[in-house]
């Protein structure tokens, strides 16, 4: 089991490397669509101006999303928990999770982790569980290990 504190730094310095890279790829998708200056008719370019903007509102809605993240992960306490609830760090089933906010599975300190957000389905199943407790989640039972 990892430190929280850099368990936490470790989720923020993920997040924040996925709001770079969704800032960069905008900005790369930004500069192609501002166009050449040598290309064909109006018509074209009103097509192309729909499209772009269909386009740039799906470069838009994922930076939000990590803008968002990041900000709930800022503001979350990462201090001891006792029952499962947002900053808890908890074994289910030998495989570590995170109730903070959804992410892919990471390593920290030789471990893997996955974030949790308090809005997924299986956080319903095990809010307010403790260590020891059996939760029933999609007709399978989880055991709860542990919570930190």
């Amino acid at each position: 089991m990892s430190n929280k504190t850099h368990l936490r730094q470790t989720m923020l310095d993920l997040a924040e490397g996925r709001l770079r890279f969704a800032e960069q790829t905008y900005a790369q998708y930004l500069v192609g669509a501002a166009g050449r200056g040598d290309e064909p008719s109006e018509s074209d370019a009103a097509s192309r101006a729909v499209n772009n903007a269909a386009l740039a509102q799906a470069f838009e809605c994922p930076i939000h999303d990590h803008q968002e993240a990041l900000e709930v992960l800022r503001q979350i306490d990462f201090g001891p928990r006792d029952s499962v609830e947002t900053g808890a760090v908890v074994r289910i089933d030998g495989r570590w999770f995170v109730i903070a906010v959804a992410s892919d599975a990471f390593q920290c300190d030789g471990n893997t982790y996955m974030g949790i957000s308090t809005q997924a389905p299986i956080y319903a199943a095990i809010a307010n569980a403790r260590a020891g407790d059996v939760v029933s989640f999609r007709q399978r039972e989880l055991h709860i290990e542990e919570v930190l």
